[in-house]
């Protein structure tokens, strides 16, 4: 299964009966990196939101996504080093408290955060 089969279990298109222990997955997004930088803003990875926060303020609004029982894919590529740490760290905790599942996708650059009830698989 790619990564869209993975993209549309997780969205809800496919059921999944057996309850398996999550597995911690790391996966490439489906976009391109030139020289360490994405090749331009992309609004949405495989029909999956991408926002860039800038401040922790402003990432404390796609929590909202969680909440409403949508899938969110967080890049910190354009955030300072320490400012994108707090952020990460506020993400972690609240996929946690949430029940929620927090996946890196590209390392130090790009996070899924998935609601609770959505899966991915390997």
């Amino acid at each position: 299964m790619g990564f869209m089969g993975y993209v549309f279990k997780a969205l809800g298109f496919e059921s999944n009966e057996q309850k398996t222990k999550p597995k911690k997955t790391k996966t490439n997004a489906s976009y391109k990196f030139k020289n360490g930088k994405t090749t331009g803003r992309v609004e949405h990875i495989d029909g999956i939101p991408v926002y860039y926060p800038v401040t922790f303020n402003q990432a404390k609004e796609y929590t909202q996504f969680l909440k409403d029982k949508k899938a969110v894919i967080i890049s910190i590529e354009t955030t300072e080093k320490a400012e994108s740490q707090r952020i990460l760290d506020y993400f972690k905790g609240y996929t946690l408290g949430a029940n929620a599942k927090f996946i890196v996708l590209d390392e130090d650059r790009l996070y899924l955060m998935l609601p609770e009830g959505l899966e991915v698989e390997e």
